[in-house]
């Protein structure tokens, strides 16, 4: 590996139970334990633990810091509620994705934006130069001095609640609500927990001090928590259409195009950056479709999708699915070519796999608020 790669504090005990590690992101991280088939099983059945820890965490304050964020956010950050999350995109001012990213509203004034880490120093620097020049907002990366964990599956509730570290802190979870977080000080330094996740399932999202990443995790672990690397946890959001930036998402590929139009509040008072040109793109044709492929065969981003000999889109994102036991897409689209109720295909080589356009997400989910299926028709 090369010695440039940053670790998260879990770096040693992911080597020592023989995790395979990669480069991802610029990170030295996990892509598999056991195998990818089994993890990802381990979290639609059971319950798994993430190390997510190479993600940023930007806080920021100060006494403008709501009106700054409504003005870069497409999001109705005023009337978010303490405790609450929202996931939202920061945007070009020609309506692409610079990135897709999580808020928190930890204070009246006070904000988390959790990042993509193929982007968090990008996201950095844009957001530093779109600082008020009145000092009224300011960001702090606090990325390196903290841990975080996701627990997903649906026993995560109950194995949760079972370990002190975090029962102790937080209490009873169950009443808490997707996306919705609570968060506790004490002498180890600040811990925040919210129940969300990028599986579908049930789930939760701990940061605790960097310190404290290794207790957490040992002590899921001798819970009966299985580690997931990243390979699982692409199969995991892959089933779900969730997006991920640099296939769904990227300076060219938008929210709009991306089927992300539930988050964004065009219509709110503040203007933002790239608020016309959103609703500019409404107008197009592209769109994010899943395909679930008949037969054998497993897609991979880049390939051509046609239909009646005519290419109408390209696969994003492309895997097995453990769980349907068949090949799955994610696909840019132009609807406008398209019968969506009859069969396409994906070219692989010098062959084409037959396919059909499907709804998403491609498996239930079984998170609390379900949000609406996205239609092909």
């Amino acid at each position: 590996m090369s010695e440039n790669l940053r670790r998260t504090p879990l770096f040693a005990v992911h080597e020592a139970s023989g995790a395979r590690l990669v480069p991802f992101a610029g990170w030295e991280m996990p892509v598999q334990y056991t195998g990818i088939g089994d993890e990802h099983l381990a979290v639609r059945e059971g319950a798994g633990c993430f190390d997510v820890s190479h993600m940023g965490r930007l806080y920021v304050h100060g006494h403008g810091s709501v009106h700054w964020l409504e003005t870069i956010l497409p999001a109705r950050i005023s009337s978010m509620r303490i405790g609450q999350m929202s996931y939202s995109v920061l945007c070009t001012p020609d309506g692409g994705a610079i990135d897709d990213l999580a808020v928190y509203r930890c204070a009246k004034e006070n904000f988390l934006l959790v990042v993509n880490a193929s982007r968090a120093t990008q996201d950095l620097s844009t957001l530093e130069a779109l600082l008020p020049d009145d000092g009224s907002a300011a960001i702090e990366d606090r990325t390196t001095q903290e841990g975080m964990v996701a627990v997903q599956g649906p026993r995560a509730l109950e194995l949760l609640t079972d370990i002190d570290l975090v029962g102790g802190r937080f209490n009873d979870l169950a009443p808490l609500g997707f996306f919705r977080f609570r968060q506790r000080a004490d002498e180890t330094g600040s811990w925040l927990l919210s129940r969300s996740g990028y599986t579908g399932e049930d789930g939760f999202e701990i940061i605790c001090p960097a310190s404290e990443t290794t207790s957490l995790w040992e002590a899921l672990v001798a819970r009966g928590v299985l580690p997931i690397g990243l390979g699982a946890r692409d199969t995991l959001r892959t089933e779900m259409g969730y997006p991920l930036y640099g296939h769904e998402l990227s300076e060219q590929i938008g929210p709009v195009e991306a089927g992300l139009a539930w988050a964004l509040a065009l219509d709110k008072e503040t203007s933002f950056v790239g608020q016309q040109r959103l609703v500019d793109r409404q107008q197009g044709t592209q769109r994010l479709l899943g395909l679930r492929i008949e037969g054998k065969g497993i897609p991979r981003p880049g390939y051509e999708v046609s239909q009646e000999d005519q290419v109408v889109g390209s696969v994003t994102s492309g895997t097995y699915s453990p769980s349907l036991q068949a090949g799955i897409a994610l696909a840019l689209v132009d609807t406008a070519r398209i019968d969506p109720k009859r069969g396409a295909a994906i070219h692989v080589r010098n062959r084409q796999l037959p396919a059909n356009f499907c709804d998403l997400p491609f498996v239930p989910s079984r998170v609390k608020r379900r949000r609406r299926k996205r239609t092909v028709s």
